[in-house]
């Protein structure tokens, strides 16, 4: 699709498309609607907001993941079980060696030279104490893995998985699932462990999920044009919605407000678009990633936009303590990780077994052939 499309074009056409995206997909269609009203801002209030200004502490340094040729995408916890998960873009060895067995019958119309593109993705489970892997799961043709949330393993039931999924060779999930975690193994799109659920609109492309579990939210960004929406609804609610391709009302439903990259001062440059690097939320409020890697030059040294390549912006998805502005409540640049090469961050997600929650980010540490990263965090 031609991300330049006015809104308003995208809704002229959005029958059309949600037909012809569902039809890929597998997915039933769903009518078209107007443009997104406005926000029914129904999400219970009363969360204490995080200081995306407050000093960043490292928690872990240099995490691997399972496949060592690519970098962090994503980023989830498993507070109660003493898990994170992280999603990344699968290196191109280990999928062509997955697309040579039993799996090229399924996805043989994307094949093993653009996995990028067709959405491959390696998932990692780690130790929340120590950051090694005890788990993973491949997946073939899901997206980019910007985001994931994950429901803890409970009462003999595994861990579920919340991703985007149906890259085709956009390379970013046009829809989004949910499935079980069951490690080492290779999941496709159309196997029947998937679970599928409606669209916040009919023409809503790029879907990417985070999950609250503390406040029991399903939140969704998405894309209009070159517009980004956020959609929350109750968990439970979405859940029970799998497969009938609809989702129940939202709790909230609000546009993306614009984020910027920052001066050498450290405030946003509003002729400079930030490049989206991961959110997440906890209550009413959304926290938002972004920010560019630099490499080979010290922090220190640094001078004008790229000085601050990582910043964290917060926004109220019932929109009553946004700036009426900036469409946000606080944007800041971070010096998390001042040494880190390329320091790019990458993935956001809270963590809430120590105490107060923390917002959680990663920063790339290592540009080499055995790729990691370190994971920060806010209170």
């Amino acid at each position: 699709m031609n991300m330049n499309m006015t809104r308003r074009g995208l809704m002229r056409r959005g029958a059309g498309l949600a037909a012809a995206g569902a039809a890929g997909l597998g997915l039933p269609a769903q009518a078209a609607t107007a443009a997104p009203v406005d926000n029914p801002a129904r999400v219970p209030a009363g969360t204490a907001l995080i200081d995306v200004a407050a000093d960043s502490s490292r928690w872990q340094a240099g995490v691997a993941n399972q496949d060592s040729s690519t970098t962090l995408q994503g980023i989830a916890f498993d507070s109660a079980n003493g898990h994170f998960y992280t999603l990344q873009v699968a290196g191109a060895s280990q999928i062509a060696y997955l697309r040579s067995g039993s799996q090229a019958a399924v996805t043989a119309s994307i094949g093993a030279d653009v996995h990028a593109e067709s959405g491959d993705l390696c998932l990692t489970r780690h130790d929340i104490a120590t950051g090694a892997v005890n788990g993973y799961m491949y997946l073939l043709g899901f997206g980019h893995g910007v985001s994931l949330g994950v429901q803890p393993a409970s009462g003999g039931n595994p861990a579920y998985v919340w991703t985007e999924a149906g890259a085709g060779r956009s390379g970013y999930g046009q829809e989004f699932v949910r499935f079980p975690f069951v490690t080492k193994t290779v999941l496709w799109t159309s196997h029947p462990s998937v679970q599928r659920f409606g669209s916040p609109d009919p023409a809503a492309t790029s879907m990417t999920p985070s999950v609250d579990v503390d406040h029991d939210i399903l939140l969704i960004r998405y894309a209009l044009g070159s517009d980004h929406w956020f959609a929350a609804y109750d968990l439970a609610a979405a859940v029970a919605t799998a497969g009938t391709g609809t989702l129940p009302a939202p709790l909230a439903r609000i546009q993306q407000p614009p984020l910027h990259k920052h001066r050498a001062d450290g405030t946003p440059d509003p002729n400079t678009s930030a490049t989206f690097q991961g959110f997440t939320s906890y209550g009413q409020y959304v926290y938002m990633l972004s920010g560019d890697p630099r490499t080979s030059t010290p922090s220190s040294t640094l001078t004008g936009i790229d000085k601050w390549a990582v910043h964290t912006t917060s926004f109220d998805l019932n929109g009553t303590r946004n700036d009426p502005v900036t469409g946000y409540i606080a944007s800041t640049h971070s010096e998390a990780d001042p040494s880190a090469d390329p320091r790019e961050p990458e993935g956001m997600a809270i963590h809430t077994g120590a105490g107060a929650p923390r917002l959680c980010f990663g920063i790339t540490n290592n540009a080499g052939a055995n790729r990691q990263f370190d994971l920060y965090y806010k209170v």
